[in-house]
């Protein structure tokens, strides 16, 4: 091997050493520090959850209504909102107080059951079926 290209591959090695990180190549490091640990407990230990409740009646404007099986909600607080929340409805409410954020509900709930009641089922897909399925027989109204 010719000394020309032992020192050509010397100051290839050099460079490219450059660029890799201090604590990749010195010897007195032991381990690199990462991170530490997420703890998702810490991270989410501000939201406060309630017990999850059922909505029997529903009284928005001039309308009223009951239902023939509950609707579960879920209601939590995040920061500052309250959220009441039914995941199998594909819908949420908010607001200052639980009250507010579960009356906000009601409101979004009863605008799905009317827009898929009056939708024809020909012009949907997906989700928004399942969706149709559930409001169809969802409200009774008084």
């Amino acid at each position: 091997m010719s000394p020309s290209l032992v020192d050509s591959i010397y100051d290839d090695i050099k460079e490219r050493m450059a660029y890799v990180p201090k604590n990749y190549i010195d010897s007195k490091v032991k381990e690199v520090e990462t991170a530490s640990a997420i703890d998702p407990q810490r991270i989410l230990s501000h939201i406060k959850k309630y017990q999850p409740s059922p909505i029997w009646r529903i009284n928005v404007e001039t309308k009223k209504f009951y239902t023939p099986k509950p609707i579960g909600v879920r209601i939590y607080r995040d920061e500052d909102l309250f959220f009441a929340e039914n995941e199998n409805l594909a819908v949420c409410g908010t607001g200052d107080t639980p009250e507010s954020a579960l009356q906000d509900l009601c409101l979004h709930i009863t605008h799905f059951f009317e827009y898929y009641r009056k939708i024809d089922r020909s012009k949907l897909t997906g989700e928004a079926l399942r969706l149709k399925a559930l409001y169809e027989n969802l409200l009774i109204e008084e």
